[in-house]
């Protein structure tokens, strides 16, 4: 689709050839070749969205002039639709708009609407919250350019292609629990820590990284923040397999404290508390001195795993910083059994501390 202003005929011609010579169908409004419907509502806005949605690739052009519904409407929808696009601009109109930017740093001192339309449309284009590229062209030139960047995306699309395959096949694998090979490992990190992609898949990925390699530190945070619960719950149960750095990282430790602590879920947080201790008790008891410790069976989690390991903190001389944490667990809790056994663990640690 070649979006632009009416001035864009001067280019309709190579935009045609060039289209017609991929094998595609050119679209221009000045050629009547956009989607529209006529009724009492009708509306060229309406015209332009419903064509964009049609079309495989934008071609947005500034020739001389300033086109109002191209800026406002087509590019915001091929954003937003994620449609791949190119952004032209005639040799002499970006120069003339780098002079009005240097030269009138507001644009509301510029003389005319067109000027203040274009400055607008560039800084948007080229600002660095976008940080689009925009290709300037000439007259004669547009038709080879044009041709070499639609070349440049074909090539693009294949490789993209041949990524989905390979990922694919990888998929596929997992599925049927085929054996994977060492090349095979990065495509399945892709696939557990693709927030997109369906959740058992990504459970079955996650389980072959903790029984093979693991993940990278800021892919373990990355599974453990997932917004599908099951797989932040599966993540944070397999934490010691996935998390491979030895001897532990501090830091890490607390950045899944706070992973915790942000969760809704509070199965991910019982489900820390244990793999953190399992990876590193030391660490792990400080880490969890930062732990929110609201919820009760979180508390109960968390004394049950002191008792569990109670000889270790003994030999370890743990005792004070897990005296500590039990005083946490044991603040403002109803009379409950656990809480019985925080009291005679908290009397055995401090005898024997």
């Amino acid at each position: 689709m070649l979006c632009g202003a009416s001035d864009t005929d001067r280019v309709r011609a190579e935009f045609t050839e060039v289209v017609n010579g991929f094998g595609g169908e050119p679209l221009h409004y000045l050629s009547g070749d956009i989607l529209h419907m006529n009724a009492a509502g009708s509306d060229w806005r309406m015209n332009s969205e419903m064509t964009v949605d049609v079309a495989d690739l934008c071609v947005f052009v500034i020739v001389e002039r300033f086109g109002e519904i191209t800026w406002s409407t087509e590019l915001k929808r091929a954003r937003a639709a994620g449609k791949p696009f190119l952004l032209f601009c005639l040799h002499s109109t970006y120069t003339t708009y780098l002079g009005l930017r240097r030269h009138v740093p507001d644009p509301q001192h510029l003389r005319s609407d067109e000027e203040r339309g274009l400055v607008a449309v560039m800084n948007d284009l080229e600002s660095d919250s976008r940080q689009e590229t925009v290709i300037p062209f000439t007259y004669g030139s547009f038709g080879t350019m044009l041709r070499n960047h639609m070349a440049s995306l074909f090539y693009l699309t294949l490789r993209a292609q041949q990524a989905r395959n390979r990922r694919q096949a990888v998929a596929h694998m997992l599925e049927v629990s085929r054996q994977l090979r060492r090349a095979d490992f990065e495509l399945v990190a892709e696939i557990a820590t693709d927030d997109l992609e369906e959740k058992a898949l990504r459970k079955r990925a996650l389980l072959a990284l903790a029984a093979g390699p693991g993940l990278e530190n800021d892919d373990v945070l990355d599974v453990l923040s997932a917004s599908e619960q099951g797989v932040q719950r599966l993540a944070a149960e397999r934490l010691a397999d996935l998390y491979r750095d030895r001897p532990a990282d501090p830091e890490f430790f607390g950045q899944c404290v706070q992973i915790a602590n942000a969760s809704d879920d509070a199965g991910t947080a019982r489900r820390i508390v244990p793999a953190l201790l399992d990876i590193d008790l030391a660490t792990g008891i400080d880490a969890l001195a930062s732990l929110t410790l609201t919820e009760i069976g979180l508390r109960r989690r968390t004394v049950e795993q002191l008792l569990a390991r109670e000889a270790e903190i003994v030999a370890r001389g743990l005792v004070d910083d897990a005296l500590t944490l039990l005083a946490r667990c044991l603040e403002e809790t109803h009379d409950v059994g656990w809480k019985t056994r925080a009291r005679d663990l908290r009397n055995r640690l401090t005898r024997d501390g």
